[in-house]
């Protein structure tokens, strides 16, 4: 292993608290952290100077790169296009050496802690908003400022904190889940391997739990349809990993999901809803359409928008995505950029599936954490797209930074020198 001389591993202890407090603080920031991840960017590459990814990853994000901007070349509208690269190009970027900074479990484990911590004020922020847009309030309450502010914000009933769309406030909180969920049993694994007592109190775990389990208040309150069915499905595949609660799990995942049928989520009424109706179908029609006029180079980013005529379906004068972002990739950058986004993505989760069946038990529960997490962000896309919120899109390309350094690769020697680092002794 190479070592580190101490200028190099206080450099590193910096780019590490710098990315960390950025992407915590992202949700809340926003764009005023931008510039801490452009630094992190830019230093990351000038200590390095290469890429941290393996031959055939890296291979595949240059095709990738290239082919987004020969499509958005041949674009519809080369503005919007172009635009549009914004959605992907500083992402790429980062992904293609964010495995310095997260190799090992320790920066792992603690990235994923302190989102799941960091998301318990929004689920509480949901559910005040929420109580105060409910129309069962007492009179007095739907008077005051606040309530008055909540209920005169689009989507009736529907908690958004401070996101764009409550669709997009569940799309992040699913995230949140996984990792928690993950974090819940790698807390459980640590503490039998340190020989602590099982009833021994710990400020941490406890703010594991309460953080996850306050997600799904968030995500009830976001009134999300997807966010609420892929909440449980996290639920039920975790169910399977923990043999001591699974039947627990199991059937109180089942007894919620139905309740929520019966009883509507987030002000919504589900047994009321006829899903062979819903609009997706013909906006999912009208896009495949697209693709069949265009389906090498695609429309170009952004350009979906742009082509769908008003009113095409009833109720829907505009209509910004398809409702499916493999979907919208293929429409707007072509056949070819989705088989390898596909392959990108199917690559890396593969392997950390394989690397599931024989990790120890400690790095397989950070790998069911990161897994659990990207499943969410996998099955939230099928029904809709919200890597439009720079939040979301962050945190999906960390999610698969995260699961691209904990298999093994060939350039192993190269991101060692960065795992003898004290940043990721770092707690």
């Amino acid at each position: 292993m190479l070592r580190l001389t101490a200028s190099a591993r206080s450099s590193t202890l910096f780019i590490w608290r710098l990315f960390r407090f950025s992407f915590v603080s992202f949700p809340y920031l926003i764009f005023a952290v931008f510039p801490g991840l452009a630094a992190v960017i830019g230093l990351l590459w000038a200590k390095f100077r290469r890429s941290a990814l393996d031959a055939t990853t890296r291979n595949l994000v240059l095709l990738i790169t290239g082919l987004l901007w020969l499509s958005c070349l041949f674009a519809a509208n080369r503005g919007e296009a172009f635009l549009q690269l914004f959605n992907f190009y500083p992402y790429l970027l980062l992904f293609t050496v964010l495995p310095y900074l997260l190799n090992g479990t320790a920066p792992l484990a603690r990235v994923a802690t302190d989102v799941v911590i960091a998301a318990i004020p929004i689920n509480l922020m949901a559910a005040v908003e929420y109580l105060l847009r409910a129309p069962q309030i007492p009179a007095w309450l739907k008077r005051t400022e606040l309530s008055r502010w909540f209920r005169a914000r689009p989507h009736k009933e529907r908690a958004m904190v401070m996101f764009g769309h409550p669709n997009a406030l569940a799309a992040y909180l699913v995230l949140v889940l996984g990792l928690g969920l993950g974090m819940i049993l790698y807390s459980r694994i640590n503490a039998v391997a340190a020989g602590q007592p099982k009833r021994k109190f710990s400020w941490q775990t406890a703010l594991i739990y309460f953080g996850s389990c306050s997600c799904l208040l968030g995500v009830f309150a976001s009134g999300s349809r997807n966010g609420l069915l892929v909440a449980f499905s996290q639920l039920l595949i975790f169910s399977l990993f923990t043999s001591a609660s699974r039947i627990m799990l199991g059937l109180g995942a089942v007894g919620l999901l139905s309740a929520a049928v019966g009883l509507g989520v987030g002000g919504r009424n589900l047994n009321q809803i006829d899903w062979a109706s819903d609009p997706r179908l013909g906006v999912w029609h009208f896009a495949l359409d697209l693709l069949a006029q265009r389906p090498w180079l695609g429309w170009g980013l952004g350009n979906f928008k742009l082509q769908y005529p008003p009113g095409l379906i009833p109720e829907y004068e505009y209509i910004a995505h398809p409702h499916n972002f493999w979907l919208l990739l293929a429409v707007e950058a072509g056949i070819p950029v989705l088989l390898l986004f596909c392959w990108l993505v199917g690559r890396i989760c593969v392997r950390a599936l394989q690397q599931l069946k024989t990790a120890p038990p400690a790095e397989r529960a950070l790998l069911l954490a990161y897994l659990l997490a990207f499943w969410g962000c996998l099955a939230f896309a099928l029904f809709d797209v919200t890597f439009y919120d720079v939040r979301i899109n962050l945190t999906h390309w960390v999610l698969l930074s995260g699961l691209y350094s904990l298999v093994p690769h060939s350039v192993d020697s190269v991101r060692s020198a960065n795992s003898a680092d004290a940043a990721h002794g770092e707690r």
